[in-house]
């Protein structure tokens, strides 16, 4: 493994005593200590490939003994003869510009409290390493695990393209272990098919000294024998991305926050900084504060129009300016619904994603110097979900139920107009409904009780129930689970 200290600390972390771990069952707040991830890896940029050492200080906080640890290996989805590919037979000429391009996850070796254990890959597509052995609630385990990651060369979160390296779900990160079982759902080309508890992240990356590194959390950098070394940080994280390129970064810090953007070429590029704190300053009136201390945003090669990690931001560069700065909004209110407020974005993507398509439109309602306004955004809405059921779902007696998993939608554009735009008119029609002060009252309750937790929609059902004194039991099974095809 080329330039790559194999210094860790099991011994250092098994030492540490047990007694200062406070443990609730529902792992739902941060008040116990985190597991703990420290990566450190090593881009060789001739060939494509990141060599990596994980040491994860694992922390089975619920209350019921776990038979050991499963793992999403992501990056298997870009393999030849994937059982589920990361891209859809629809989008591959979009993806691969250049012509079909493979990647992999190699786990290397695996380590369980200083010992060597058998690299077991399970799973519906091989993409789960398990790991034996019984974690008892609230036992502390500590992993080693050396891996490998080829990069495709591909317009997507992980992938190079055009001279930018994407870094999304690139690393072996724990499945969710709720109610007895591992969430080991596959990776669906449709959606976001991630789902993960906060940790704490301390990451290194080693490229070649011209490029530029972009990652979730703070980081500092330094030269070292014609390498750029870039350590980063960041706590109560869901994930840990990065980008790699030789980008331009323009940068400022208000309130607390900085706020990054790295691009390669953008006109006016100090507007969207702009528009960023423009962003974190309305959100956090609306819902709560930011939870973090920094914000990356990097415009790179990609395949949808952006992509949210926690404090960093992947937007296309293939959109218009107007579109961009949407997809800028819209990811950046990710940062309080689903990257704070976690929810299983399989099961239940409405949840992050109705909240922030509909988080984007408030941002305009109260940002009226962009000359946009909400009854603009949610006539557009009607409009489009209405021709869509016209047209695709026989005028709404198809399904049109937004209820439902990620693999229950057959194309990308049902997954976004009954995930995103319908659901952006639930919670503009609930705000209706209930009236505003009950409406942001459920969302800032919703926010506080499950930051850095995991949601359900009963939750934030109930949160909105309890703003407001009514039941709304009725108003949500008619839009999740019903045909709503008309205007209010």
């Amino acid at each position: 493994m080329k330039r790559i200290k194999a210094v860790f600390f099991a011994l250092i972390m098994a030492a540490i005593s047990f007694s200062g771990v406070v443990i609730f069952s529902a792992c739902n707040r941060v008040e116990f200590s985190n597991s703990k991830y420290t990566i450190i890896a090593d881009f060789d940029c001739e060939n494509g490939i990141i060599n990596a050492e994980l040491n994860l200080d694992f922390i089975n906080c619920t209350d019921i003994a776990m038979p050991g640890l499963k793992l999403h290996l992501f990056p298997r989805a870009y393999r030849e003869g994937a059982r589920f590919p990361a891209i859809s037979a629809s989008e591959i000429a979009t993806a691969f510009p250049n012509g079909i391009s493979y990647g992999d996850m190699t786990i290397l070796s695996v380590y369980r409290e200083g010992k060597e254990v058998s690299i077991i890959k399970t799973g519906e597509d091989e993409d789960i390493l398990f790991i034996e052995g019984e974690i008892a609630p609230g036992a502390r385990v500590v992993f080693d695990i050396k891996f490998r990651v080829d990069l495709p060369r591909v317009r997507h979160r992980l992938g190079i393209f055009d001279g930018v390296v994407n870094l999304g779900n690139w690393f072996p990160i724990a499945s969710v272990f709720q109610n007895g079982e591992f969430s080991t759902f596959p990776y669906f080309s449709i959606g976001d098919p991630f789902f993960s508890r906060v940790a704490d992240f301390d990451v290194t990356i080693s490229t070649r000294e011209s490029l530029v590194v972009a990652t979730s959390g703070s980081q500092q950098t330094r030269v070292e024998n014609g390498r750029r070394i870039t350590i980063a940080r960041i706590d109560n994280a869901r994930d840990f991305a990065a980008s790699i390129a030789e980008f331009n970064v323009v940068s400022e810090t208000r309130g607390g926050v900085e706020v990054n953007f790295y691009f390669k070429q953008h006109t006016n590029a100090n507007e969207i900084l702009t528009v960023a704190f423009e962003a974190l300053d309305t959100f956090g009136k609306l819902f709560g504060n930011y939870a973090y201390d920094s914000l990356s945003i990097v415009k790179t090669p990609f395949l949808h129009g952006g992509m949210e990690y926690p404090a960093i931001i992947f937007i296309s560069d293939a959109l218009s300016l107007d579109f961009f700065i949407e997809v800028v909004v819209h990811e950046i209110a990710h940062q309080w619904w689903y990257a704070a407020v976690g929810n299983c974005q399989i099961t239940e993507p409405w949840i992050d994603e109705g909240l922030a398509e509909y988080s984007t439109s408030l941002f305009f309602e109260f940002n009226p110097r962009h000359g946009v306004t909400m009854e603009q955004r949610i006539s557009a809405a009607w409009r489009n979900y209405v021709l869509f059921i016209d047209l695709y779902k026989d005028g709404g007696r198809g399904d049109t139920s937004m209820n439902r998993h990620l693999y229950q939608f057959s194309t990308s554009i049902e997954y976004a107009i009954l995930v995103y735009t319908k659901g952006g008119l639930m919670f503009d029609t609930l705000r209706a409904w209930i009236g505003d002060n009950a409406f942001f009252d459920g969302l800032k309750n919703f926010y506080s009780e499950f930051m850095f937790g995991i949601a359900t929609g009963d939750d934030l059902i109930k949160a909105f129930e309890n703003a407001s004194g009514r039941n709304l039991a009725s108003f949500f099974d008619s839009w999740l689970n019903g045909r709503i095809t008309a205007v209010r």
